[in-house]
């Protein structure tokens, strides 16, 4: 599982974004990217499944470029911290079908236990299905 970590604007609340994130990932290891053009172009290379990827967007018209790629992201977490609470700004970040939604000037507590919580929980693939019925059913004999 890998964490990949956008945020354009290197502010005190992205930094404290950072410090939150960092604060949970085994290692410390976070991919940072600080252009949406570095985004695109890390996303074009493998990310393993169930990867987390943690979105600042600074305003919405960010937000709205970052909907490029959403169908890169189809296997991956997302966790979006978003600009404001408008109802448009909600309703487009929705599109990037997130797991958790945060706000640039919240105290990101949730946030961390979320992604701790995704780190800790296994994603491997689903169960194979079980063969209903008794073994005799199986087996053909009565």
């Amino acid at each position: 599982m890998q964490l990949l970590f956008y945020a354009s604007k290197n502010d005190e609340n992205e930094n404290r974004l950072d410090a939150a994130i960092r604060s949970v990932t085994p290692g410390g290891t976070v991919e940072r990217f600080v252009t949406l053009d570095d985004f695109r172009n890390r996303l074009r290379s493998i990310v393993e499944p169930n990867s987390i990827m943690v979105l600042a967007a600074v305003d919405r018209e960010e937000l709205l470029e970052m909907q490029a790629y959403r169908d890169m992201l189809t296997e991956i977490f997302i966790i979006l911290v978003l600009p404001d609470r408008q109802e448009s700004t909600i309703k487009l970040a929705h599109l990037l079908r997130p797991r958790f939604l945060s706000q640039v000037d919240d105290d990101f507590s949730e946030l961390n236990q979320i992604i701790a919580k995704i780190i800790q929980t296994p994603h491997g693939p689903p169960p194979s299905p079980i063969a209903s019925g008794t073994p005799s059913d199986i087996s053909g004999t009565p």
